[in-house]
């Protein structure tokens, strides 16, 4: 039997992939500009949004796009002013992780709402948040594509970029909300704690094989797509939480590659010897 004939499954197989290409597209400049965690420490402050969403009654996507994208204002502001030390950031992302679970448990939020938003529930996906999710990760390439150069050129040296006339502070902005965006669209099928994964360790992988900045972007898409379906495929026959299948399945490229670029060196190197 076709795992992907199953209503459920093509549900979870369009979040899921769809998200999981999206995100090491923003993944590659973060992770370029030595920002890595910053979608972790999104996803915490989103978990805030949520809390008091429930708390509210209203949807969590609401509540969680409402508290990163003031996180992401913030946290540029701080930047600007000299004040986004380690101490200050780690303030701000481990307190929103405490303020939602705060709020969700005076809402009387169940465990299994919350873990499901915190490592994923693609499984128990409707379609109009699979809609929901297709539409916040198409939002994102189409900002991708239209900042592309800019882009490239704040992750590869932002002073360059501001002596060239780049509006570096505007691009910085834009580059944190379109995290939180992945953030929040990811949430629901890859999870709070673990969608960060998927913005950097396709990226890293990428970077092992390909040759050009550009080829690493469309690499490292092609490897959290490949990713979201192996592990849904995993979570299938096995039995294993989805969200936790992709991650490890795209951490088990990036070992690959690893491998093989050492691999392909050490040949080059007895080669280089040899001759």
């Amino acid at each position: 039997m076709n795992p992907f004939e199953l209503e459920f499954m093509q549900r979870a197989f369009v979040a899921t992939a769809v998200i999981a290409a999206v995100a090491p597209l923003v993944g590659s400049f973060i992770v370029q500009r030595g920002q890595s965690l910053v979608g972790d420490g999104m996803g915490h402050v989103a978990f805030a949004g949520v809390g008091l969403a429930l708390l509210i009654g209203t949807d969590p996507v609401v509540g969680a796009l409402a508290f990163t994208a003031l996180a992401g204002v913030l946290l540029v502001r701080m930047g600007r002013a000299g004040l986004a030390g380690d101490l200050a950031i780690a303030l701000i992302f481990y307190g929103g992780i405490a303020v939602g679970y705060l709020f969700s448990a005076r809402a009387g939020a169940g465990q299994t709402r919350l873990v499901g938003l915190l490592f994923g529930s693609p499984l128990n996906l409707t379609w109009p948040e699979v809609g929901v999710i297709v539409a916040l990760a198409l939002a994102v390439v189409v900002v991708t594509v239209v900042l592309y150069p800019k882009l490239v050129a704040l992750a590869l040296d932002e002073q360059a970029a501001r002596v060239a006339g780049v509006a570096t502070d505007r691009l910085v902005m834009a580059l944190t909300l379109m995290v939180a965006l992945v953030v929040v669209a990811g949430m629901s099928s890859i999870g709070l704690l673990l969608i960060s994964a998927m913005m950097v360790v396709p990226v890293a992988a990428a970077a092992q094989v390909a040759s050009s900045y550009r080829s690493t972007l469309l690499l490292a898409s092609a490897i959290g797509a490949t990713s979201a379906a192996a592990g849904l495929l995993a979570s299938f026959y096995g039995d294993y939480a989805p969200a936790s299948a992709i991650v490890l399945i795209a951490i088990a490229c990036y070992l690959a590659a690893t491998g093989w670029r050492s691999l392909v060196r050490r040949i080059s190197s007895t080669a280089v010897a040899g001759g």
